[in-house]
C-alpha cells in the first residue's frame, strides 16, 4: 500500500528527470558524458524522493522514465525484510565514451526493531563517473549542510535520526525507534569506492499506533 511521509512528500517529475532518461546525442564529449551521470544520478534521487517508501512504486514510475525493468536480486540484509526491490542499470555510449548509473531500491519491514513496528526503504546509487560532487549539491539544497563530511564519506540526516551518531544506518534506525511511534528519520551517505561514486538513501518509519 502506498503510504506518503514528510521526509519524501510525492514531486512532479520535472524536465530534469525527463533528461536523465532521455537518449544519448549523436556525438559526445567527456562533458556530455558527466553531465548525463549527474543528472541520471538526480533523476533516480528524484524517483525516490517522490515515491518512498515504496520500492514498488520506484520501480514502476522509473520504468515510465526510461529506467530498464527493475530485476530482483539476492540480498536479504540481517534484521530486515525486503518486501520489495529490483536492481536496474542506465547507460550512456558514443563511440569510445561511456558511462553508467546503477540503481538499487529495496523496501520493507526492519525485524530486528521488534517489538517497534519499524518500516525501511533503501535507494542506492553507483556511477562510473564522479557524480557525488554534484549530489552534495542536490542534497545540501534539501536537507541543509551534512552532518558529517570526511575524506572517506559525506552523511546528511534528517528527521527523529538528527539525534543519531553519523556513522552507519543502524545508528539513524535506534534514533527512530527511541524516538516513538510515528517517528520517521533519514540517513544518506555519499562514498568512492572500487572505481565508483556511490550514494545511499535510508529511510526509517516507525509505524504510528494502529
Amino acid at each position: 500500500m502506498r503510504s506518503s511521509t514528510r521526509l519524501c512528500p510525492r514531486l512532479a517529475l520535472g524536465a530534469a528527470l525527463a533528461l536523465a532518461v532521455a537518449a544519448p546525442a549523436a556525438m559526445a564529449d567527456a562533458d556530455d558524458v558527466l553531465s548525463w551521470s549527474q543528472t541520471a544520478a538526480r533523476g533516480l534521487y528524484e524517483l525516490c524522493r517522490a515515491d518512498a517508501p515504496d520500492a514498488a512504486k520506484v520501480a514502476e514510475h522509473g520504468e515510465v522514465w526510461g529506467w530498464p525493468p527493475f530485476m530482483g536480486y539476492l540480498e536479504h540484509p540481517d534484521g530486515y525484510k525486503r518486501e520489495a526491490g529490483g536492481e536496474s542499470r542506465r547507460t550512456f555510449q558514443d563511440h569510445d565514451l561511456s558511462a553508467y548509473v546503477e540503481a538499487t531500491i529495496q523496501s520493507g519491514e526492519v525485524t530486528s526493531a521488534a517489538p517497534a513496528e519499524v518500516q525501511y526503504f533503501r535507494c542506492n546509487m553507483a556511477s562510473d563517473q564522479p557524480v557525488d560532487a554534484d549530489l552534495v549539491s542536490y542534497f545540501t539544497e534539501r536537507y541543509g549542510a551534512p552532518a558529517a563530511k570526511t575524506d572517506a564519506a559525506t552523511v546528511w540526516l534528517a528527521g527523529a535520526a538528527k539525534t543519531a551518531a553519523a556513522v552507519d544506518d543502524d545508528a539513524a534506525l535506534q534514533a527512530v525507534v527511541a524516538a516513538g511511534a510515528g517517528a520517521e528519520g533519514l540517513r544518506i551517505e555519499l562514498t568512492h569506492d572500487h572505481g565508483l561514486d556511490r550514494a545511499k538513501f535510508t529511510l526509517f518509519r516507525n509505524a504510528p499506533p494502529a
